[in-house]
């Protein structure tokens, strides 16, 4: 059962979603196990939780951090004999903290992970094959530019503009499913698409990297296609590329979430030192860009970075459509050239 700072949290997180949001997510939440719920209400904590500044108190005393630390054994124990004894009752009691009805629905902004005990997996015998490119316009390139020659990097602009809502497998060899594709994020003023936005992100960036002389294929070079989180990946793995880079401009919960943010995964030969390099690369394109870098995440959460962790891959949050001021600074024109200048120095590092 989770611990009760963790509800605290959650449900201030999910009090800031629209009613039929928190319903589809409720309903997500209670179909889960305990353990695959604990783990869920942990990554989304992690994901969009940001902690208020607090004015600095009192230090405790021993005999409060003892008394505090038993208090929580009992808790804990309390909580597995109940689940034990009597699942129904456990499930019940943490529909009454949450403050949800019993008979209501959510999934969350990205689009939850769905726990079975029945393994459905999805393989994909034969992968989709990158799409034909078509020549995008030519970008300048900065006098500085670094030489990229001998690179092969796979571009995946996020989302599409139809959702797939089949599911498939979300983390090898698990029962983990997500949606195949989901059309992602709306612009909270300006209305824009986040599918439409990452392609033209993807385009600038795909120019620029090839006038350094990088190899660069796009996962998709239009928005009217039905291509999985997993064929994207296997797209990555089938290439051998060097560099697999997703693009995507995220909605929060909390629309004063403004930043770059990467997620890089949890699993795969490049686990160790991956961490450090996608803190690199938020942080270049945070101040190429001129916003704040809100740090890197190594997850489990996504499909797509779960099935091309073969490869060094990053998934590139370049600002929150869910935040004003985000909004209107990704549909800046000069924005995507910005990170496309940024991501090469990266690359060059």
């Amino acid at each position: 059962m989770p611990q009760q700072d963790d509800i605290s949290k959650f449900k201030q997180l999910i009090s800031k979603l629209p009613e039929d949001k928190k319903k589809l997510l409720y309903k997500r939440l209670q179909a889960m196990p305990p353990a695959k719920r604990e783990a869920f209400i942990s990554d989304y904590i992690k994901k969009y939780y940001v902690e208020e500044k607090k004015p600095s108190g009192p230090k405790n005393a021993s005999l409060s951090i003892i008394l505090g630390f038993l208090i929580a054994l009992v808790i804990v124990g309390m909580c597995y004999f109940i689940y034990v004894f009597n699942k129904q009752k456990l499930d019940n009691k943490f529909n009454e903290m949450l403050g949800m009805p019993e008979e209501t629905t959510v999934t969350d902004a990205e689009g939850s992970i769905i726990e079975g005990s029945d393994v459905k997996h999805f393989p994909t015998d034969t992968p989709t094959p990158p799409p034909a490119t078509p020549t995008p316009t030519p970008v300048p390139l900065a006098d500085d530019h670094p030489d990229l020659s001998g690179l092969v990097i796979v571009i995946d602009p996020g989302h599409q503009m139809e959702p797939d809502t089949e599911l498939e497998e979300a983390i090898p060899g698990t029962s983990a499913e997500k949606e195949r594709a989901s059309s992602g994020a709306v612009g909270v003023n300006s209305g824009a698409k986040e599918y439409e936005l990452t392609l033209e992100y993807a385009m600038v960036l795909k120019s620029y990297l090839e006038g350094c002389g990088a190899e660069v294929i796009l996962t998709r070079t239009e928005n009217d296609v039905n291509i999985s989180n997993i064929e994207r990946a296997q797209i990555a793995v089938d290439n051998d590329a060097d560099y697999f880079i997703r693009i995507h401009a995220d909605s929060a919960p909390d629309s004063d979430i403004s930043g770059v943010k990467v997620y890089v995964p949890s699993t795969g030969e490049y686990s160790s030192s991956i961490d450090s390099d996608g803190e690199d690369l938020a942080e270049t394109v945070a101040e190429a860009i001129g916003s704040e870098s809100l740090g890197v995440v190594q997850s489990n959460m996504y499909t797509g970075l779960n099935h091309a962790d073969s490869v060094k891959s990053y998934q590139l949050v370049v600002g929150y459509l869910s935040n004003s001021d985000d909004d209107a600074l990704l549909n800046q024109k000069d924005t995507p050239y910005k990170v496309a200048v940024a991501v090469s120095e990266f690359l060059g590092e």
